[in-house]
């Protein structure tokens, strides 16, 4: 089994964080979002073990390597709160146009 450990890491940060990151929308769809867009932002770390995730997590007592992780987070929250692509969204009008 291969696994990104910085997936499982942003997750996490993710859900502890999601009420504060003022996203507009909290669909699957948006979170998959914010999540793609920061994993872009990070190097992978890969395992092949799960239980070696504790490795990764104790990488993140570094209050300097969370709060990047959670920068990155809460820019990704904002782009997908400005350009959400769920049909959540709000409809264009086109009388404005």
């Amino acid at each position: 089994m291969l696994l990104n450990a910085k997936e499982t890491l942003l997750k996490e940060i993710l859900y502890q964080y999601l009420n504060q990151l003022n996203m507009i929308c909290h669909c699957e769809k948006c979170i998959e979002d914010v999540l793609a867009i920061s994993l872009n932002q990070v190097k992978p770390q890969y395992i092949t073990d799960i239980d070696k995730i504790s490795y990764s997590k104790s990488e993140m007592v570094d209050k300097q390597k969370n709060t990047a992780m959670l920068v990155i987070l809460t820019e990704a929250a904002s782009k997908v709160s400005t350009f959400p692509r769920c049909e959540n969204r709000l409809p264009i009008n086109k009388d404005n146009n």
